[in-house]
């Protein structure tokens, strides 16, 4: 058993690649509750204190995998107590919001020991911007909490989401009412550290 979620998710990610042919080499992206959780406890403060698990990896391959297993790795929380990490075998970035940029600036975390993956961690104004796209109610604790962590302002996450509205493959109505009630909620956030 791992003893956090950076150690599962570098566990998850080593699986992941010994299923990868060993002439590819694949850029990944971490977004989600995962990516999150890694923001705020960076940033530290009370955010992170309250930051939420994720049991699910929303990780977007550079390319198309075909996997034989989705991993799923056991690991204890901060706490001692025994939770699990598991690959979501659907997610792709590519369906939501998202800017066209988030991979550019995206932070490198690490790559897999046989180097086959790379991972990024997209970052927190992008993560946002992802979040903006379906905005359930996980979303919206995880974007106020960015905001109230520093990670995130008002105004510049309203700019990068209308820009990646341009690149949405479906109607967005919706989504840009989305976008105008999480820049509120940024800028609303209590206790900005």
């Amino acid at each position: 058993m791992e003893s956090s979620v950076q150690e599962a998710l570098h566990e998850l990610v080593e699986r992941v690649s010994a299923q990868v042919r060993a002439d590819h080499s694949i850029d990944a992206f971490l977004a989600g509750g995962v990516a999150t959780y890694l923001h705020l406890n960076k940033a530290g403060g009370h955010p992170a204190e309250v930051a939420r698990y994720s049991e699910d990896a929303d990780i977007h391959f550079g390319r198309s995998l075909i996997l034989n297993e989705l991993p799923i790795v056991a690991y204890e929380d901060s706490e001692g107590k025994e939770r699990m990490l598991a690959l979501d075998g659907s997610y792709t970035i590519d369906i939501g919001l998202r800017h066209p940029d988030c991979f550019d600036d995206a932070e490198f975390l690490f790559a897999s020991d046989n180097s086959r993956i790379r991972l990024y961690l997209l970052s927190p104004l992008d993560l946002a911007v992802t979040k903006a796209g379906r905005f359930q109610d996980h979303d919206r604790i995880d974007i106020e909490l960015m905001a109230q962590a520093g990670l995130l302002d008002a105004e510049g996450f309203r700019l990068r989401a209308t820009e990646a509205l341009d690149y949405l493959a479906t109607d967005p109505a919706m989504v840009r009412l989305n976008i105008e009630e999480a820049a509120e909620l940024i800028a609303r956030a209590p206790g900005k550290e």
